[in-house]
């Protein structure tokens, strides 16, 4: 009677035993199952003609941009369905658009690509066939003509940002005295020269440009104070004060020769 207890509590074991590593086998094997399907099923969805993207949606404040001609360059850039397109190849294809200056692309089930297009904003001209922005990036749109009435930046290679953030200075102080900028040029010695429409030419040189700029600023007025003299260059590069060229008139005794004026800075 005692062994046919035990030998029953025995199988009872042996039966708990199966169980306790026939469960987590079966739990593996379904996970293998479910992986495999799941990696079968993305391999035929992703192959070549599967899940074509169909709808092209592009967003954004355009201006000078056509979404005709953006849709033209994302359709040609295509290369895959909805899962192995090349997104960076295609974003890296529409921001290679002269107006484009920035896109997010984002895919939305089952065939649609959305697109956020921000257009380039011209700062001012850089040299004479490209256009800049604020952040000193360059651009050179098939046409520049409409934007000849912006100023002319230019500079060495590399100096973009820089330019870019003095002429913000200067552009500051011109508008504030109705003075009408033309170009802000930075040349290969990294002298800055200032020019403006009636012909004068502002020389800031390379050193304490800052406070050469609100020098000019300061004695501007009092050196076009008088209509029938005014001045054609000025070099602000003198230590203790600034040269001037004048315009040659009828009355101008000085001829148009270049005079030192001292000045106490």
């Amino acid at each position: 009677m005692a062994a046919t207890r035990q030998q029953r509590s025995s199988n009872r074991g042996r039966k708990s035993s199966r169980r306790a590593w026939l469960m987590p086998a079966v739990i593996s094997s379904l996970m293998v199952l479910a992986g495999g399907g799941l990696w079968a099923g993305y391999h035929l969805l992703s192959q070549p003609g599967r899940l074509p993207l169909r709808v092209i949606e592009i967003n954004g404040e355009l201006q000078r941009l056509a979404r005709d001609d953006i849709q033209r360059v994302v359709v040609d850039n295509i290369d895959g369905g909805f899962f192995n397109c090349d997104m960076k190849q295609l974003r890296e294809a529409v921001v290679a658009m002269s107006w484009v200056d920035d896109v997010s692309i984002r895919r939305s089930w089952p065939d649609r690509l959305s697109m956020v297009v921000t257009e380039q904003v011209p700062l001012a001209r850089w040299g004479d066939n490209a256009l800049i922005n604020v952040r000193g990036d360059v651009f050179r749109p098939e046409s520049p003509g409409p934007f000849t009435s912006l100023v002319r930046l230019s500079g060495p290679q590399d100096s973009e940002l820089r330019v870019v953030e003095f002429y913000q200075r200067v552009i500051a102080g011109t508008s504030a005295r109705g003075m009408q900028l033309t170009e802000v040029e930075l040349d290969q010695r990294r002298h800055w020269w200032l020019r403006f429409a009636d012909g004068l030419t502002v020389s800031l040189g390379r050193e304490n440009v800052d406070h050469r700029l609100a020098q000019f600023f300061r004695v501007f007025p009092s050196l076009v104070a008088q209509p029938t003299r005014q001045p054609e260059r000025i070099d602000m590069r003198y230590a203790n004060g600034f040269a001037v060229s004048w315009r040659e008139t009828d009355n101008d005794e000085s001829g148009g020769r270049e005079l030192p004026v001292e000045e106490q800075a």
